[in-house]
């Protein structure tokens, strides 16, 4: 009975196994070693290689860390997740200026004379008050005082512009809401743009880039 019962179990442990066998066969995948941010460049530091059960690994999973060296995510990838296809863009198509661009905003280029901008002293990531002073014979409003306004509180500049030549300055990019943007073309045809730094300790997200007051036309 002893051998007949260690037969027997012999044998279901035997059949087990091979059907877990099955089931924890693993293959090697590409994870994320950190935190990656989008549109971040890809180097092989940035990556690992790991052995993961079959079953569980997705059918655009990267396999090979070396063919995406490069390469760009398009969205934020958690450390040890798996890498997709989908999560990445070829180096062919660097990402340009409109990466820096919030999906639900667009970019617009306001130009201004240093005069006007701060002597020109604005870097990307820092954040504008939009002043509008109108021009032409509407420039003084009935009480004999100029015609201006804040037209927009804590723009985001994603780019300096400069003639490449000279390397004069020309003006910058904001971001702003569609709307916005329609708002600040018609005051760019009305009047000139002036460019008020906000001090660096309130460059954060406590600025929002949506309060705006619109002069009355």
């Amino acid at each position: 009975m002893l051998l007949l019962a260690m037969v027997l179990g012999l044998s279901a442990f035997t059949l087990s196994y091979n059907v877990l066998s099955l089931y924890v066969k693993t293959e090697p995948v590409v994870v994320a070693a950190c935190d990656l941010e989008p549109y971040h460049k890809i180097s092989l530091s940035d990556v690992k290689v790991v052995e993961l059960p079959l079953k569980s690994i997705h059918a655009r999973s990267v396999r090979k860390p070396e063919e995406i060296a490069g390469q760009f995510t398009v969205v934020k990838v958690f450390a040890g997740q798996m890498l997709l296809d989908r999560h990445l863009m070829s180096a062919k198509h660097q990402p340009g200026l409109s990466m820096e661009i919030p999906l639900n905003q667009r970019g617009i280029f306001i130009p201004a004379e240093t005069s006007r901008a701060v002597g020109g002293l604005i870097n990307p990531g820092d954040r504008v008050d939009l002043i509008w002073s109108q021009k032409g014979p509407g420039f003084y409003s009935e009480d004999g005082t100029a015609r201006s306004k804040t037209v927009m509180l804590g723009a985001r500049v994603v780019q300096v512009i400069s003639d490449r030549s000279s390397g004069e300055f020309k003006g910058v990019v904001i971001t702003a809401l569609p709307e916005t943007c329609e708002r600040i073309a018609h005051y760019l045809e009305s009047g000139n743009i002036y460019l008020s730094l906000i001090p660096w300790g309130m460059q954060g997200d406590s600025v929002s880039i949506e309060a705006e007051v619109w002069p009355e036309t």
